[in-house]
């Protein structure tokens, strides 16, 4: 049985080592299925020493061990369940399933290594791996919540590591038990609180929360609030002398940092528009208040043990409830319509949970942390618990708002049908098969998600008692009231609350320091440019010093011999030197120069190698003419005037490529180029007069068949786009617009300046007006994004790499202004 304590933890990271296998798609379905087998079976007390690893590891299970234990394999079970049927098949699942058995396995190391180096090491396995997890969709807000989540979660495990290092040296033992830490110096307990302050998210170190929740998958985004965040709480109750001394000063450092943080992260939250963003600026406000209960058990060792048993519980209901949260949000986005209406009802449950309303499990996980509050005897730490109340209820009613006006997902099946429908190339027995297992696939996700609204459930029931299901019924009523005519306002005159919406950027404090940071940069580069010119002046000077000194010596032996100092250089022997230097010089020159010259940029290289392989060298799509639109596509021949040739030119190459190959009219005249059915959007009717010459990239035996009706498609579909910048000219004051074929159209800027010169951006910024505009255009042309709310979800994004992939694109997902062009 103790065998159990090493394959909890190694068993998913031995699934890592071939989770890029298709095989192993669903390895992240069962990875924490030993750990959850441990948490039940393995009795308080088991240990088992593994001295062939690091430095002589310790595995135990205590009674705090099996708490955190127990809620962490629930979670990462049904996360793991939810991402093997979401996300398999997607684009790079599987890199996210290597790194989510990665930090699986990290996470659970961590909880049941005793000693200070498994510690560690499973904390770095966790937090590193975790990137991969943050960055997965690769796009620019993914890479941005990753630079930032990287450097802080570095910085914590420096910090930590000097930390563990302090506590080992000063304990002598590398399992440091409760006495062991009694003579804990302060250098060592403030490395411990700064180093796992990051990973608990307190104010100022908490930024990269509400970047990371909402740019990772729904699934990592689950086990980041619900279970990675809890680590901080188990090492400061693990390694803090806890129940054996008071530290009145650090106490009081917990209890004031923690209410900073629960208050800070609600008015910030509240504004807030994206779900994720509002449940990660919960769960901030969450540590916080678990935090004032640490700061209150270093405050009086006599309440430590009653305080320990609060914060377990009242962390295992937060993992439980945050996780189905994030895991919902999911499912209201992607979940077949059939459900919609239990998906929400779920979500309603698990807010109402999160408020601490009356007969749920919010209200006894509060009633388990209030002895050791109240045992303060702080009047003034009572009304600020109660105002934190009030604004979890609060947080979790605008939750509750943004979900109910949330527009579900379209019907799969039948769009998957539809498109077998206009296909024509599948029977009815294949299409049946498909829409039972898109029906399948959209079942798994529910029966993940449903466990975790049980366990909420029976929260109540197995863990309170009558008083503890009446806990703040009066608070949780006031609230109500003071809500209710906020409601009626932004139901009835949503415009006076409009300008609060996404008031403050995800990462807050970011945009503050941005300047700072800006700033400090400007400073050391003045400095440094001060610094080497005077270094550069020093160093003439000196130089200076030295020739004078060799010429005085020259000029004097020159004079010994009666010959001047120009008439020895003017010598035949050194002339001469110097002339052949030169000459061979120039001929070496001479000799290299062609095959320098003849040598091709690197950007015509690839082109001609692209050519080659049977692409066009403007575009890099296939030659040949794509199935979708076999007509004939015509251009005005190369015997037009030459501004309406280039006028032609340059539309061509906005439709085809950012960056297109220049074209020399003269020594190479134009000839016809297969032109795929993006380029066939983009062209304008510019020169009426020149006769069109239709492109032979049909047999002959097959004439376009609709050549007639091509004119007005084009101008409809012009109409519905407005075409950017021409390469290479960059307009700051012009906007690029883009629509989704209605009335409705956004303006994007695609130029800026850079000191004081004109830049083209490459991608715009992803707004929510931006992905409605996108879902739209997608679900016109048949791609599937879902329902048109503005989330980026994984609809979406599969709909944007299906996109992509037809057009020859890669298919990263990548939303920049060449996949605008080309919709």
């Amino acid at each position: 049985m103790s065998l159990l304590l090493i394959l909890a933890w190694a068993f998913p990271l031995i699934l890592a080592a071939g989770a890029r296998s298709p095989r192993l798609a669903w390895a992240p379905a069962i990875g924490a299925i030993p750990a959850l087998c441990t948490a039940l079976l393995v009795p308080i007390g088991t240990e088992l020493e593994a001295g062939w690893l690091l430095t002589g590891a310790v595995f135990a299970l205590d009674p705090l061990g099996r708490t955190f234990l127990l809620f962490t394999a629930i979670l990462w079970l049904s996360a793991g369940l939810y991402a093997a049927a979401s996300l398999r098949g997607t684009a790079h699942c599987g890199r996210f399933n290597t790194f989510f058995l990665l930090a699986m396995a990290g996470n659970l190391w961590l909880i049941l290594g005793q000693d200070l180096v498994s510690f560690y090491a499973g904390f770095a396995l966790m937090g590193l791996s975790s990137y991969g997890l943050v960055v997965h969709e690769g796009d620019r807000d993914a890479l941005r919540a990753g630079r930032v989540y990287l450097v802080l979660t570095l910085c914590a495990e420096v910090v930590l590591f000097m930390a563990l290092v302090l506590i080992a040296a000063q304990a002598g033992t590398f399992v440091p038990g409760p006495e062991d830490l009694r003579g804990l110096g302060d250098l060592p307990i403030g490395l411990l609180i700064l180093g796992l302050a990051v990973k608990a998210g307190l104010v100022p170190l908490h930024v990269w929360l509400p970047l990371a929740h909402p740019a990772a998958p729904i699934p990592a985004s689950a086990v980041l609030s619900g279970a990675m965040i809890k680590v901080a709480l188990l090492g400061w109750l693990r390694f803090l002398p806890i129940g054996e001394m008071a530290l009145p000063g650090w106490g009081l450092l917990f209890v004031f940092v923690g209410l900073a943080t629960a208050f800070f992260a609600v008015p910030v939250g509240l504004v807030q528009s994206n779900p994720k963003v509002l449940l990660a600026y919960s769960s901030v406000s969450k540590m916080g208040l678990m935090v004032v209960v640490v700061g209150a058990a270093l405050l009086e060792p006599a309440i430590a043990g009653a305080a320990v048993i609060g914060i377990g519980l009242y962390a295992g209901h937060h993992a439980l409830s945050k996780g189905g949260l994030f895991l919902g949000v999911g499912l209201r986005k992607s979940a077949a319509p059939a459900a919609q209406g239990w998906v929400f009802i779920g979500l309603l449950v698990l807010a109402l949970s999160m408020a601490a309303v009356p007969l749920t499990g919010g209200a006894v996980a509060k009633y388990g942390i209030k002895p050791a509050l109240v045992a303060l005897e702080w009047t003034w730490l009572r009304v600020a618990i109660a105002l934190t109340t009030m604004a979890t209820a609060a947080m979790m009613a605008r939750f509750i708002w943004i979900m109910a006006f949330a527009r579900p997902a379209i019907a799969k099946v039948g769009a998957e049908s539809a498109e077998a429908g206009a296909a024509g190339s599948e029977s009815g027995a294949l299409r049946l098969e498909h829409q039972a297992v898109a029906r399948y696939r959209d079942l798994i996700p529910l029966l993940a998600w449903s466990p975790l609204i049980i366990l909420v459930l029976l929260y109540p029931l197995v863990f309170g008692t009558a008083v503890s299901w009446t806990t703040d019924v009066g608070l949780i009523a006031l609230v109500g009231v003071l809500l209710l005519p906020i409601a009626l306002v932004a139901w009835r005159r949503p415009a006076i609350l409009a300008p609060l919406k996404d008031g403050i950027p995800p990462g807050d404090l970011l945009g503050l320091v941005r300047p700072l940071l800006l700033g400090l940069r400007w400073a050391i580069r003045w400095t440094l440019r001060w610094v080497l010119g005077r270094a550069e002046a020093l160093i003439r000077a000196a130089s200076a010093g030295v020739l004078a000194t060799v010429r005085q010596r020259l000029e004097s032996r020159a004079g010994a011999t009666g010959v001047g100092l120009d008439q020895r250089l003017t010598a035949w022997p050194l002339a001469g030197a110097l002339w052949l230097g030169i000459m061979a010089g120039l001929i070496a020159l001479a000799l290299l120069w062609p095959s320098i010259a003849e040598q091709p940029p690197a950007s015509k290289t690839a082109s001609a190698e692209r050519t080659l392989e049977g692409e066009s060298p403007a575009s890099g799509l296939p030659s040949e003419p794509l199935d979708a639109a076999p007509e004939a596509v015509e251009r005005p021949s190369a015997t037009v005037d030459g501004a309406q040739m280039s006028a032609e030119s340059e539309a061509v190459g906005e439709a085809t490529a950012p960056e297109p190959a220049p074209v020399d009219l003269v020594s190479d005249p134009v000839q016809p180029a297969p032109v795929t059915p993006v380029v066939e959007l983009a062209l304008s009717p510019s020169v009426p007069d020149a006769t069109p010459e239709p492109i032979a990239s049909e047999p002959a035996s097959e004439p376009a068949s609709e050549p007639a009706s091509e004119p007005a498609s084009v101008t409809a579909q012009e109409s519905a786009l407005q075409r950017p910048q021409a390469p290479g000219v960059c307009d700051p004051g012009q906007r690029y617009r883009f629509t989704d074929g209605s009335d409705t159209t956004l303006e994007l800027v695609q130029c800026r300046l850079v000191n004081g010169s004109p830049e083209p951006i490459a991608a715009p910024p992803v707004s929510n007006d931006l992905l409605r505009l996108l879902q739209a255009r997608l679900n016109t042309l048949g791609f599937a994004a879902g329902p048109v709310d503005g989330l980026d979800g994984p609809l979406t994004r599969d709909a944007i790499r299906r996109f992509q992939q037809s057009q020859g694109m890669e298919a990263d997902g990548t939303i920049d202004f060449e996949l605008l062009d080309r919709l």
